[in-house]
């Protein structure tokens, strides 16, 4: 099931990198561009943070939550989660956790950021391909949802 695995999405965003990392690393920002909302104040390494999907549509408005791996200033944000849409009644707390981990790298006109994430092979079967395909499309909306967020003035 290796062809499961790994997403990986990659966008120029014409932004210094300092602003592309507090986009993603800064909590009131993250929200913003993700569509979603917190009552936790910031991202620190060891957090679990809940979130309420603020995306329009009611397939999309659950909870979900990160717990923070790895804030590597300017250069690599990473996070575990249980990815994709969960069916009514679906419990995933034993299931193992995907790893979503974003890089920095300047660029001519800004800013490359590349979001990868691994290990839909853990998962559990009857979940694996469905939860890669929501999380597949979900990083195309996602890049593309960062992208406008600069080009809207952030």
């Amino acid at each position: 099931m290796s062809e499961l695995n790994q997403i990986q999405r990659s966008t120029l965003v014409r932004a210094p990198r300092s602003r592309v990392w507090r986009a993603l690393t800064d909590i009131a920002d993250f929200c913003r561009w993700f569509s979603a909302e917190t009552e936790e104040a910031a991202f620190t390494p060891g957090a679990h943070i809940r979130f309420r999907s603020t995306y329009p549509g009611p397939h999309y408005q659950k909870p979900f939550s990160l717990t923070i791996e790895e804030m590597t200033a300017a250069e690599k944000f990473s996070w575990r989660w249980h990815p994709g849409a969960k069916l009514p009644g679906e419990d995933v707390s034993n299931e193992p956790m995907t790893l979503v981990t974003f890089t920095l790298q300047d660029a001519d006109g800004g800013t490359q950021v590349t979001v990868t994430e691994t290990g839909f092979d853990l998962l559990f079967a009857a979940r694996r391909e469905r939860a890669f395909k929501d999380n597949d499309g979900g990083w195309k909306t996602q890049m593309a949802a960062l992208e406008r967020y600069f080009r809207e003035g952030a």
